[in-house]
């Protein structure tokens, strides 16, 4: 508890992590985001850990808002791996990860694409965690799509999809990101 009001209180006095509200209690969360890191810590593809305290203007450039989340691109004119941060987590904390290309997708294209009958891909980790959530939160079984919480259910989870490079890249990171939390994360080949 003290290390979440402390990141909140930070959070608040540099004015760095607006749009930290949510809706609800999270159904999944894990704790993949447990570390913390310093601002621009270099952070190896793939890690995401929370970060507190960094200055607005150290944030870089928004790219994108989805579901209730921003994520900053330190340096969004080059193509190499930097720094990415993201907000709107319960605990009033950044989220911190590395990247060259990030890219947020919809709970309904998750569907459309997870769902297809020629997708013979084995589900990965977040496929996983967003058929938890997904099934407690829309009352449907594994592999059937919400139905009619789906607009619901998209204004509080996002995937962010993470690539190592701008092209040619044959692995990536998801995030699913719920309610304010990390949900899961995975590597995806």
């Amino acid at each position: 508890m003290k290390f979440v009001f402390l990141c909140a209180a930070a959070c608040v006095a540099l004015a760095g992590c607006e749009g930290t509200g949510t809706t609800g209690t999270p159904i999944l969360n894990s704790n993949v985001d447990i570390a913390q890191a310093a601002p621009d810590a270099g952070l190896a593809f793939g890690k995401i850990d929370t970060t507190c305290g960094v200055a607005p203007a150290s944030l870089g450039t928004a790219v994108a808002s989805a579901s209730g989340y921003t994520v900053y691109d330190s340096q969004p004119t080059s193509t190499a791996m930097r720094a990415h941060y993201v907000d709107g987590f319960t605990d009033g904390c950044l989220r911190q990860f590395t990247a060259a290309l990030v890219l947020t997708g919809d709970v309904q294209t998750h569907e459309g694409v997870r769902y297809q009958a020629s997708n013979t891909r084995p589900y990965s980790e977040t496929d996983t965690a967003y058929e938890v959530i997904k099934g407690q939160y829309c009352g449907v079984p594994a592999g059937q799509p919400c139905g009619a919480k789906i607009d619901a259910l998209s204004r509080r989870t996002v995937f962010l999809t993470a690539y190592p490079s701008f092209s040619d890249s044959d692995n990536w990171v998801e995030y699913l990101l719920h309610e304010g939390v990390v949900a899961d994360a995975g590597t995806e080949r």
